[in-house]
């Protein structure tokens, strides 16, 4: 028996030793601390502003609004079913708001998504996803309208995030240049679109595991390219690497992006949820279930994440999956981190260099972004109230005037996420954009603990890893400055508050561990 072995003898000294009791006096002291803390409250609350929100009289005009659009199109269609009734007419159009895994509206989505990430950058306008949101938007609709059923109220999206887009709208009061700043605008309406259509396109299990399994393979796609880029030679270019700092760095793989950083913030956001769908797919091969060999498939986006030598991105995507495998399954992060440690003497030279270089203070970039910095913050001491506008625009006309260094004179944006949203939007754009992520992740934090075991839980947390992992790139990185890793972020978004509005008994509970 145990209780009879050294070990267990061990343990029970330990037990009734003087140093166990104090360090679990300490440790109930701590436990109830945090328990009864405010912070604690704060982090678990449910938010009675947002109760407000949903229940204000702006909500119900909202919801009033696309509520009478959709009964609209319903009563168009039950017109329709009935001078066309018994006729092909009626039978293909109960085939399309009823039926087979391409028309239904999930699918439509997923492939939408999965198509606009492996365009080939040269090829790809935002123009499409714009287009495609409004599309997207007026099909939910009809699907809604048809089914007779109430289409998502927008104000399940937040405050902050309404908050934020009126900001975005009254920062064209002070836009340096009006016209670019409306191109911006249109295209964050396009990512609040798709927020709006990821979330309603989540209802259930199905429907959840439809969107992810085409997310994975754009995801598996991309990889791919990715690969072939690296076999068929990519030059080495100076505006993506520092060649004295990192000699032996071989050319940056991109995929479809137009640069390996922004293909590395595309593989933060959207790995995570293919793991998701990897692990929990329930297809067969005849009788041999697929799961193992999707995962297995993973592999490849890592190795091309390896090969994009964006140092954030190796950063941002480790922290993404250690938060996926601390709530999915702890056991595997020591046999993970083991693995880590013993991989190291095997890592190429050209990574070592690549990582050396963050700390060795020789790398330029890491000077150009403090001189960047250095200027937005005399930047900001004139407009930091009310910000000069959207865009690049009505950035060049203006940072120009308080450049440290001939060289920084014509960058884009200020390679933070947060300085752009101050320099763009002003305090209100920084406040609300704030905001709207650490809420979202506050909620996903607060679903995932609260869900059981299952593919709800798992694709929260893969949300949750994915905002948390990307809000690193955030600080040395303007993400929304490449579109479609914005529309990206907008994405996850979208599908987090997916999950936490779909009801619990929509996705039945399992308890299959991570990697099952």
């Amino acid at each position: 028996m145990f209780e009879k072995s050294v070990a267990g003898t061990l343990w029970y000294w330990w037990r009734q030793s003087g140093v166990f009791a104090v360090l679990r006096a300490v440790y109930r002291w701590f436990r109830n601390a945090w328990q009864y803390s405010l912070i604690r409250r704060m982090l678990v609350h449910v938010s009675r502003i947002q109760e407000k929100y949903e229940a204000s009289l702006f909500a119900r005009i909202m919801n009033a609004v696309l509520g009478g659009i959709s009964a609209a199109l319903g009563l168009f269609f039950g017109w329709f079913a009935r001078i066309n009734a018994g006729s092909l007419n009626e039978r293909v159009f109960r085939r399309i708001f009823s039926g087979s895994f391409i028309l239904r509206f999930e699918s439509l989505f997923g492939i939408f998504v999965a198509a606009m990430f492996l365009f080939p950058h040269d090829y790809w306008n935002n123009s499409f996803a714009l287009v495609g949101a409004v599309a997207f938007l007026a099909l939910y609709l009809c699907v809604c309208g048809a089914r007779g059923e109430k289409p998502l109220s927008p104000a399940r999206l937040g405050l902050p995030m309404m908050l934020f887009a009126i900001v975005c709208f009254g920062s064209l009061a002070f836009s340096y240049d009006f016209h670019d700043s409306v191109r911006i605008l249109l295209l964050l309406i396009a990512a609040f679109l798709l927020c709006y259509i990821s979330a309603a396109s989540v209802r259930d299990r199905r429907s959840l595991m439809t969107v992810l399994g085409f997310i994975y393979f754009a995801v598996l796609l991309t990889a791919c390219y990715a690969l072939v880029q690296r076999v068929l030679g990519v030059r080495v270019s100076s505006s993506f690497t520092d060649l004295h700092a990192n000699r032996g760095v071989p050319g940056r793989v991109f995929a479809t992006m137009d640069n390996p950083n922004n293909y590395a913030e595309f593989l933060v956001m959207m790995t995570p949820l293919a793991a998701v769908w990897a692990v929990k797919v329930r297809a067969k091969l005849r009788t041999l279930p697929l799961s193992p060999f999707l995962c297995c498939g993973l592999a490849l986006p890592m190795l091309a994440m390896v090969m994009t030598y964006s140092r954030s991105g190796w950063i941002s995507v480790a922290l993404a999956f250690a938060i996926l495998f601390y709530y999915g399954d702890k056991r595997w992060i020591p046999l993970l981190l083991l693995a880590c440690v013993l991989a190291i003497p095997f890592l190429p030279n050209s990574i070592v260099v690549r990582l050396t270089s963050m700390v060795s203070g020789e790398d330029s970039s890491s000077r150009f972004r403090v001189y960047i910095w250095q200027g937005i913050f005399l930047l900001l001491l004139d407009h930091g109230l009310t910000g000069i506008g959207l865009g690049p625009g009505s950035f060049a006309v203006v940072y120009k005037q308080y450049a440290r260094s001939r060289a920084t004179i014509g960058v884009p944006h200020s390679h933070m996420l947060w300085t752009e949203m101050l320099v763009e939007t002003g305090v209100l754009g920084l406040i609300t954009s704030l905001w709207m992520f650490l809420g979202i992740v506050r909620r996903s934090a607060v679903g995932a603990a609260r869900s059981p075991k299952g593919v709800r839980r798992l694709a929260l947390c893969a949300c949750l890893g994915a905002l948390i992992g990307i809000s690193v790139t955030f600080f040395v990185e303007y993400v929304w400055f490449y579109p479609r890793d914005m529309f990206a972020f907008f994405i996850v978004c979208g599908l987090a508050i997916g999950l936490l509005n779909a009801p619990e008994e929509a996705f039945p509970e399992e308890h299959a561990p991570l990697a099952a």
